[in-house]
C-alpha cells in the first residue's frame, strides 16, 4: 500500500526552522496520524510523502508556501482590551490559539498600548523556510465514515 488520498498515514516527524533547530517533533511524543490529500498535512510534505510506502523516509527544505505560507499584513490588526476576558493580563508575546472564519489558529499579542492590543493572525513560522524530515510508519485505507470524521475535524 502506498501513501495516497483517503489513506490515513500515521508518521513520526521533525521540523527545523532555517537554523536547523528543532522548532516541532513526534518523536518524543505519539506518532502523527492524518488524512492524507485533505491538506492536514504541510503542502509541501504531503507531496512528498505522496507514493511511499510503509517504512520510507523523507527529508527535505520547504518554501514558506509549501509550509506555513507567506506572512500576510492583512492578518496584523488591532484590537481592544475588551476583546479580552477582563481579568487576563496580557503582554507582547504572549500566543493564543483561536477560531475564526478563517478556521482556526495562533494569535500572537505583538504590542500594548493601554486600550489597543496589537495582534499578529499568522501562524509563527510563516514566511518561513523549513527543512522536514519524516518515516511513514503505516497506511490504512479510510473508510467513508472515517473521510467523513476527519473533514469534521480541525486542520
Amino acid at each position: 500500500m502506498r501513501v495516497e488520498k483517503d489513506n490515513i498515514i500515521t508518521i513520526h516527524y521533525t521540523i527545523k526552522d532555517e537554523n536547523t533547530e528543532i522548532v516541532d517533533s513526534s518523536l518524543d511524543e505519539e506518532p502523527l496520524e492524518y488524512l492524507h490529500g485533505h491538506d492536514f498535512m504541510l503542502p509541501g510534505l504531503e507531496k512528498a510523502l505522496e507514493g511511499l510506502q510503509k517504512g520510507a523516509s523523507v527529508a527535505l527544505w520547504l518554501s514558506p508556501e509549501e509550509g506555513f505560507g507567506d506572512r500576510r499584513e492583512d492578518y496584523i490588526m488591532e484590537l481592544d482590551r475588551s476583546d479580552f476576558e477582563q481579568d487576563m493580563e496580557l503582554e507582547a508575546g504572549m500566543e493564543f490559539e483561536v477560531e475564526d472564519e478563517d478556521g482556526e489558529g495562533i494569535i500572537t499579542v505583538i504590542k500594548i498600548d493601554g486600550e489597543r492590543i496589537v495582534v499578529d493572525r499568522n501562524h509563527p513560522l510563516s514566511g518561513k523556510r523549513l527543512y522536514a524530515e519524516a518515516e511513514v510508519l503505516d497506511i490504512k485505507k479510510a473508510e467513508d465514515w472515517e473521510i467523513q470524521g476527519w473533514k469534521h475535524h480541525s486542520h
